[in-house]
Parts: structure tokens; sequence; C-alpha cells
């Protein structure tokens, strides 16, 4: 079965007239929707109380959680410090994704900087075998790290098979595609159903069928240029691109039953109630 939600706030949801983001879950729920992505980009401030009280509301309106970690995770960073901070950060959005109930913690593994691309990769690789080993001390057996693809041409992550050889450290790391920063990335090069395919067959054939039936997907409208993502747009651009339609037809084909996460700007309810719609279109016919 694919889950279709949104990550973070939405303009629709202040709109008509909530306040209170523990009314979300509720609000998703009667929307017809089914996941929400939370997000600590700026850092994890949430108190382990808010979080459970969070959990719980989900868990009531059927609403699956998953996390984002902060956004300034570098994994990569030429400053070992830094580089270790992100191993802390990971740990303490797990921390806050467990008291929530959920299972998924999205996260960008960081930039290549002043050092060769191979170089960051190494470094990433590293650190992300550090962040497992953590993981494991934390007891946070069950919980499960998405590496997301990347939109600009600087960061890790831009070439999806880096996230799939970071994926390979672990049964416990399941890949987060994000169409629109691959899209961005590759100067648009996601228009026919045959474009989805060639990345989806690559999960499969790297990762095995049981994980890439179940990958965590990002998806909107992104503006980009020569160095890749510029910025989110909504689901009216008729310009960047991607369109959701083909890949919902590999979805269907293969029987997969991933997460699909609307990241649109502003209009995420919006443009998530589309693509389930259009995901359903394809399954009645």
């Amino acid at each position: 079965m694919v889950k279709f939600g949104i990550a973070g706030k939405c303009n629709k949801f202040f709109e008509e007239g909530h306040q209170d983001m523990l009314e979300m879950p509720a609000w998703l729920n009667r929307k017809g929707l089914e996941l929400f992505e939370y997000s600590f980009g700026r850092g994890v401030q949430l108190r382990s109380e808010t979080a459970a009280t969070f959990g719980a509301a989900a868990k009531e309106a059927g609403i699956e959680f998953s996390v984002h970690a902060p956004y300034y995770i570098n994994m990569a960073s030429e400053d070992e410090v830094k580089a270790l901070n992100s191993v802390r950060y990971i740990l303490q959005s797990l921390k806050a994704l467990s008291h929530m109930g959920g299972r998924r913690c999205i996260f960008h593994a960081g930039s290549v900087g002043g050092l060769s691309r191979a170089e960051a990769f190494s470094k990433t690789m590293s650190i992300m075998e550090r962040v497992l080993e953590e993981k494991e001390k934390g007891g946070y057996h069950d919980l499960i790290l998405c590496p997301e693809t990347m939109g600009k041409l600087s960061q890790i992550g831009s070439d999806p098979e880096e996230i799939l050889k970071i994926c390979l450290l672990d049964s416990s790391l399941i890949p987060c595609y994000d169409f629109g920063h691959i899209n961005s990335a590759t100067n648009g090069s996601l228009k026919t159903k045959d474009d989805y395919r060639r990345l989806i067959d690559r999960i499969f054939e790297v990762l095995g069928e049981e994980r890439a039936k179940v990958i965590h997907i990002h998806f909107t409208k992104i503006m980009y240029g020569a160095k890749g993502e510029i910025r989110h747009l909504t689901f009216d651009d008729d310009t960047y691109g991607p369109e959701f339609l083909p890949l919902a037809e590999v979805l269907y084909d293969y029987k997969m039953s991933p997460s699909v996460i609307s990241e649109s700007d502003g209009t995420q309810a919006e443009d998530a109630l589309i693509m389930k719609a259009l995901y359903q279109s394809v399954v009645v016919e």
C-alpha cells in the first residue's frame, strides 16, 4: 500500500483556523492522508513529553510519523568536531522519533566543501559507521535511517549511487529518494516512465526487493539552475517538473509500498492529495 502525507507546516492548515500542531494528525486524517514528517531542520528542540503527546495524537488519528534530522548535519566536514556532531544530531533525532512512536529518520549527509568528492564521500561513510554504532548502543534497533538524495551538485547524495552505497552499510538504512532533487541535479532528466524506472530498477538491484519496495519518497516540483536546486515550487508550476504520474505508474507496476511525502512550497496537503489521486487513477486503470 502506498501512503501519502506532508512535511512541515502547510498553509491550508492555518487558513482553516488551526494553530496548535497537535491538531495536525487529526487534520491530515480528515483530509485523507496517512503520513506526517516532522522537521528538526533548525535543531532538535522538542521535549520528550511533547514528542510523546504528538505520538499519541498521531496514533489516535492513524497517522504515521517520520522526522527529518537537522539540515546542518555535515558528515563530510573538514572540521572533525562538526563532522562528529552529525552523530549527536542524528541520535537526538532518533530519541525524539522513538518518543513519537515513529520509525523513519530522514537526513542529509552533507556537502563536499573543500575536499575532493571521493574524500568527502569516504569521510561520510566513516561517520555513518559511527552513527550506526551509536544507534545500536542507544537501543534504537527498530528505527530506520533514510539518507536523502540531494538537489545541489555540491552535496553528498546528488548522485543517487552515493545514497545506495550508504544504505549498503546496514539493513536498517532505507533510501529517501527526493525526485525533485534528482531532477534538479540532472538538469530536468525525469520526464518519462522509463526515466523513473531506471532509478527504481537500480534500487532493487543494489538493495534487494525487501528494502526497495518500501523506500521513502519526497516529491515536489523544484526550480533548478546550473548548480542544481534553487527552490521548491508547487504543483501549479508547469516549467520545471518533475511530474508524478509516470512515477505512480512505476510504483504500481512494481507493487511497491513506499511512504510518499509532499514537500511543496506551502501547498503540501493539496499536492499530496493530487499525488494520491493520480496513484489511485493508475490502480483503477
